[in-house]
């Protein structure tokens, strides 16, 4: 594979993840696997995207074998820290956010301190052993408004992802979500706007952010037009 078509793999798969199009993320990295199956870029956003798409066993063989190849670092923490939260494992995730908290990319000044907010919140989550449990609960509660949204349900999964995110503070995407099923199923960009802010002060998400920009450019277009 050559230099320029690599780069364009990883472009177009990282478009693809930002715009929410897991499948078509996971497919361009594979054809970049192919060329260089042990690269950091490969093995990092092949374990980020299978991890979105709740294939949580494949997306930790390949974020093990970055860390195994490259050694600890605070993107590695971070990325095996959500990956055990994300399936329970308390313990483990409360070691992983530790570290990650640890690294000076988080510190104050660091390229990643805007992270920072969340993962306190998730520590303090994983201490307290009934509170995470809790978020067990807000993962069920999640999966359950997933399929109320595809079958329609837009009013009933609204309020269950809201329902999740009150059982899991750190659970942006649930506010993602419903902020989305309001702006895009149902012309609410009033009601979305202040749940896709407060998803991206937790998370900094570019898909977030790109959601929060579409929905203030509803509004403006709407006070325009009524001015």
């Amino acid at each position: 594979m050559n230099k320029l078509y690599a780069t364009l793999c990883e472009r177009f798969g990282l478009n693809a993840y930002i715009a929410g199009d897991y499948a078509k993320a996971e497919r361009w990295f594979r054809k970049l696997e192919q060329s260089e199956p042990n690269s950091i870029r490969v093995l990092r956003n092949l374990g980020v995207i299978l991890l979105a798409q709740g294939r949580s066993e494949e997306a930790e063989r390949y974020l093990l074998k970055e860390e195994k190849l490259y050694g600890s670092s605070f993107y590695r923490h971070s990325a095996l820290a959500d990956l055990a939260y994300a399936t329970g494992k308390r313990k483990e995730a409360e070691r992983r956010y530790r570290k990650a908290l640890q690294e000076p990319e988080c510190a104050e000044g660091g390229k990643a301190f805007h992270m920072r907010l969340l993962m306190e919140k998730r520590l303090a989550i994983c201490e307290d052993e009934k509170r995470f449990a809790a978020t067990r609960k807000a993962m069920e509660l999640f999966k359950q408004a997933e399929d109320l949204r595809e079958a329609g349900a837009h009013e009933d999964a609204v309020a269950m992802f809201l329902k999740s995110f009150e059982l899991d503070e750190t659970n942006w995407p649930a506010l993602n979500n419903a902020a989305s099923i309001l702006f895009n199923k149902q012309s609410k960009p009033e009601e979305a706007k202040p749940l896709f802010e407060k998803a991206f002060e937790l998370s900094h998400s570019i898909q977030v952010a790109r959601n929060l920009e579409l929905c203030q450019q509803s509004l403006n277009r709407t006070k325009k037009r009524n001015s």
